[in-house]
């Protein structure tokens, strides 16, 4: 979809990116894109990629819920503001799918306070990020 959004075509072999960035306790930057393969991937001239920033912010705002910030930047047809209305909706829609199992789990852990998180491999970058906290956390005790 995204190299659609620039012009290009969508049924080719692509190199694809994702590196993530996280600095704790709740900054997370993800560096993303796709290239038409054989040109370079990451380092693939702008006119063969589609490349974006997605950054995160998570702040409390009482010991049980957060404000989350989320936002996007591009390196493609930034002047384009039909293609930034139809990006932010279409990340709004994602981020509201998950809210409502955000708030389940969130009730979960309060009732079951003694139960662990799962560690799942899908989730390993939450894993992850939560170990850095608590090691954090254990050098300030």
């Amino acid at each position: 979809m995204a190299l659609r959004m620039n012009g290009l075509p969508d049924n080719q072999a692509v190199d694809r990116w994702q590196i993530c960035h996280f600095t704790p306790p709740s900054h997370i930057m993800i560096e993303v894109g796709v290239a038409l393969a054989g040109h370079g991937g990451y380092t693939a001239p702008d006119a063969v990629k589609v490349a974006s920033w997605v950054v995160d912010f998570i702040t409390p705002e009482t010991d049980t819920s957060i404000h989350y910030f989320w936002g996007m930047a591009r390196k493609f047809k930034p002047q384009n503001a039909a293609l930034t209305d139809q990006i932010r909706e279409g990340q709004g829609r994602i981020f509201a799918e998950d809210q409502e199992m955000l708030e389940r789990q969130q009730k979960n852990l309060l009732a079951w306070p003694q139960r662990k998180l799962l560690m799942l491999n899908i989730d390993s970058g939450g894993v992850q990020s939560r170990k850095v906290i608590e090691r954090l956390l254990s050098t300030q005790a």
